[in-house]
């Protein structure tokens, strides 16, 4: 892959937050200023970006340390700390690249649709999800969000992977599947149908989730994905 680590890391806060590039190396500014702060790190690159008029705190110690991804980072402690008057709460998991051939998945016990005008076609006769508000599903499957796949029973989405967040060379990978049909090889077919077709107008296809979802991150090893690094999201 030609990009390199720091770039990445860059390109899928800017996917997720939009992305303001500060002049000092490693420090940027969020567009949206729904989080606090994420920090971004992998082995070899780290960026800190902050919300709209959030100050540095007086001390950034931490912004060496050596890179232990499942770690809390100093960074982020010491900035939490530095917010005397909010209450904060930091999320972190791994953050994923697609390379450019996936691991084949093994075949889904369920049809399998995406978003071709076939599948938009289809998509329309279908149930809505109870989780899905009617605006929001008629732009997932009339394709204003993005690419999507899902897999179907009986006129139901069962599993459904879309593009939450994007920008003119990114994608962000969102995966649901309903409770029921947890644990049968669904997501990695879905994921895979939608990497297949999002891939043809995204340069970069990003995969994240958190450090206590274990299933989301045995969909990303079922499918070969490559480890980027990890990245620490602040909220008040």
């Amino acid at each position: 892959m030609s990009w390199d680590e720091g770039r990445l890391l860059a390109l899928e806060i800017d996917a997720n937050y939009g992305l303001v590039p500060d002049a000092v190396p490693g420090r940027a500014t969020l567009r949206d200023p729904s989080p606090l702060a994420v920090w971004a790190w992998s082995p070899r690159a780290r960026l800190l970006a902050l919300a709209p008029g959030l100050p540095l705190p007086g001390s950034l110690d931490g912004m060496e340390q050596e890179y232990v991804p499942d770690r809390l980072p100093d960074v982020v402690r010491h900035l939490g700390t530095s917010l005397e008057d909010r209450t904060v709460s930091v999320e972190g998991g791994p953050c994923c690249v697609f390379p450019d051939r996936l691991t084949v998945p093994e075949p889904a016990p369920l049809p399998v649709i995406a978003s071709t005008s076939e599948g938009r076609d289809t998509a329309r006769d279908l149930v809505r999800p109870d989780n899905w508000q009617p605006g929001e599903w008629d732009e997932l499957i009339g394709g204003r969000m993005g690419k999507w796949a899902m897999a179907v029973h009986d006129r139901e989405p069962v599993s459904i992977c879309f593009t939450p967040a994007s920008n003119a060379t990114a994608a962000e990978t969102g995966i649901w599947t309903r409770p029921d049909w947890r644990g049968k090889r669904l997501a990695p077919a879905v994921v895979a149908a939608w990497a297949e077709r999002e891939r043809r107008t995204r340069s970069v296809l990003f995969y994240s989730t958190t450090a206590d979802n274990h299933a989301s991150r045995s969909v990303a090893r079922a499918l070969g994905l490559t480890p980027l690094g990890w990245i620490w999201t602040a909220r008040c």
